[in-house]
């Protein structure tokens, strides 16, 4: 009867096993298929580079005691084409791979996370890999030094093949146990580990090396069952446990990661808000579905195991449609227009189709049919999706009103969340805590003389070729400086309003603003429009070279953490004379001051009380930090600045 039991219990292992195998070869087809065909080879070419560790290829680190090798990596037809596509000079090396096929092998396992073979992947879509090593059986110099073959990959990828690579050195034990890290860079640390775990269960593709024991479990097994089944495998049966490595169970999301996660996820909007939209949307349906929804991963493992990957299905299953689905019906039961047709906006314009570009022939993949599918089910006509597919074509104005609705939604989910979540058990280390906390007060604070982030992440989609610049004299001697973006030099009229950046009382505010919020650079035309003396278009050029090189703009995540748990303090400072003043004064009639903090924040100051107001910050400190003084070309500028410097105790230097 025990033997019976046991042939039944590995004959569904076997069936399971079989179904995710089946599914796993469907996500790497579909990454495949949606990447570039001169970035395709790089899918085979990168765990190659992680099995050899040889001076004619990158990644190569000149040590005996380097751990390489992919535990169950063979070299198959496919990645000898791609190594030969990438290295045709090496095609030598390729005909006696044994010379240089490793004895052993230190990576259990190269699985890939995120949205890569999903419908989100698009062209540039980052490659995000966990190298899963068995911790134990590894030293801290072997961990040290298979980093840095990492680190050369990565930069390689990104150098030669401008594809961003990230590779998550994962230790199978501290993974088991959620530890993963503090909070920093791509990291969430404490903010959210059981939830990253649950993401990397439902996107992962095993690329090489062992799957994660979950994939064998049925969805409806506790954790005790879990391990109970581990133990009852035996080694060189069918399925042999040598095949899997366990990452640990997850039965249920922990509530007490919710309010770190949230506060992470508004984070990461810093960057990629579309993402962030629907990440926190998930996590918002999660607390408000806590009682009685199982983990996104559980339910598509459960499709996975009945077989709903069977070949000839119409219905694949995609962990990014699977997610949107449930976001959609809840925000729908909710009543919530608004937040619907956000997150549809977001998605399409997340995966990019392109649907109202008709597809080559036998060339619509998966993507483009359940994207179609939706735009169906929407009732989108085909103007909206062409409007949509010209993103990069949309007024300065359309991208901004996009940009505010999306934080809208941000802040109003993480205050609806805020006031359901205790705050006393959240699992967010008290450090990690402050960084978050201090990242995101950055970005949406708004404070007295701050110039304030433009809350958006279209990075380049912002960037002006051209700007133009003009002046509207008010009475009572008020004037207002307006940017826009292209040429507009003599134009009026409503028509502008599309291409209004920002106004101001400040020419140096507003130019100081553009620069931070990377709408300008060095490249950047600007044209002064008629009427805009004593302004000049050198004074203009100059003084946007000096905030590129004092004050660049801030990438907001990658704020050193050690700065943020530090007290602030100023960076840089530098004081502006005469910007708006007429060039033949000998005097100082007015004076800006510009400094930025270790906390990423730019202020600029009104008048020489500014600057006492700022003494124990620019001359009480260890080390100073570096002060200038920028003075508009003219007859009088060493004259101004002699007599600012005569008068101040600090070491200013004048810029040239």
């Amino acid at each position: 009867m025990a033997s019976q039991q046991s042939l039944t219990l590995n004959q569904n292992l076997t069936i399971r096993l079989l179904r995710v195998l089946r599914y796993q070869k469907a996500r790497i087809e579909r990454s495949l298929a949606l990447l570039p065909e001169e970035r395709r080879p790089l899918f085979h070419v990168l765990p190659f580079l992680l099995h050899v560790n040889h001076p004619e290829f990158p990644g190569y680190v000149d040590n005996e005691a380097t751990p390489y090798g992919l535990n169950n990596f063979s070299f198959r037809d496919q990645i000898k084409h791609a190594m030969v596509a990438f290295f045709p000079d090496k095609e030598f090396i390729f005909e006696d791979i044994k010379q240089i096929w490793p004895r052993s092998r230190a990576i259990d396992a190269l699985v890939l996370m995120g949205s890569i073979g999903t419908i989100a992947q698009s062209a540039d879509s980052d490659f995000d890999y966990w190298v899963c090593v068995n911790g134990r059986a590894m030293s801290d110099e072997g961990k040290a030094l298979l980093q840095q073959k990492l680190t050369a990959i990565e930069q390689w990828a990104e150098e030669r093949h401008s594809t961003e690579v990230h590779f998550f050195l994962s230790d199978i034990d501290e993974v088991k146990a959620n530890n993963f890290g503090v909070a920093e860079g791509e990291s969430a640390g404490s903010a959210q580990a059981m939830l990253l775990k649950a993401e990397f269960y439902t996107t992962n593709i095993v690329v090489a090396g062992k799957a994660p024991f979950w994939w064998l479990v049925p969805e409806s097994f506790s954790e005790q069952q879990y391990y109970s089944l581990i133990e009852q495998l035996k080694e060189g049966g069918s399925p042999d446990p040598s095949w899997f490595m366990d990452l640990g169970y997850l039965e249920k999301l922990d509530p007490n990661e919710l309010f770190g996660a949230a506060i992470w996820q508004l984070g990461k909007a810093m960057d990629s808000p579309f993402k962030s939209v629907l990440k926190m949307a998930k996590l918002e349906v999660f607390l408000d579905n806590l009682d009685h929804e199982q983990p996104l991963c559980n339910l598509l493992k459960k499709r996975v195991h009945s077989g709903d990957e069977a070949p000839g299905s119409v219905a694949t299953i995609d962990p990014y449609a699977l997610m949107f689905d449930q976001l959609i019906e809840h925000y729908q039961a909710d009543e919530q227009t608004e937040a619907v047709l956000l997150l549809q906006e977001c998605l399409y314009i997340k995966c990019a189709p392109r649907l109202s570009y008709p597809a080559k022939e036998g060339q619509v993949t998966f993507k483009r049919k359940i994207l179609a599918g939706y735009a169906k089910r929407w009732g989108w006509t085909r103007s909206e999706l062409r409007h949509l597919d010209n993103l990069d074509n949309w007024s300065f104005q359309e991208l901004v009103q996009l940009s505010r609705r999306i934080h809208r939604f941000l802040i109003q989910c993480y205050r609806r969340m805020s006031r359901k979540l205790s705050r006393e058990n959240q699992s967010v280390s008290k450090e990690d805590m402050t960084v978050l906390g201090r990242r995101l007060d950055t970005f949406y604070s708004k404070k007295d003389h701050k110039v304030e982030f433009l809350r958006s992440g279209f990075d380049d989609r912002m960037y002006c070729p051209i700007i133009s610049i003009k002046l509207v004299r008010k009475r009572a001697g008020q004037m207002i400086w307006t940017a826009y973006s292209g040429d507009v030099v003599g134009k009026l009229g409503r028509s502008l309003d599309k291409t209004k950046i920002l106004q101001s009382p400040c020419p140096l505010r507003l130019l100081v603003w553009c620069v931070s919020n990377r709408i300008i650079d060095a490249s950047t035309h600007i044209l002064l429009d008629y009427d805009t003396d004593p302004l000049t278009p050198t004074d203009v050029e100059n003084l946007v070279g000096h905030a590129l090189a004092l004050f660049p703009p801030v990438k907001i995540n990658a704020l050193p953490r050690e700065d943020l748990l530090a007290p602030q303090r100023i960076k840089t400072c530098m004081v502006v004379l005469n910007f708006t003043t007429a060039r033949m004064k000998a005097t100082i009639e007015d004076v800006r001051v510009v400094y930025t903090t270790t906390w990423g924040e730019t202020f600029i100051a009104t008048g020489v009380e500014a600057l006492d107001a700022l003494w124990f910050e620019l001359q009480e400190v260890s080390p100073r930090p570096p002060c200038h003084v920028f003075v508009p070309l003219g007859s009088q500028r060493k004259r101004i600045f002699s007599e600012f410097a005569d008068n101040s105790e600090l070491p200013f230097t004048l810029l040239e």
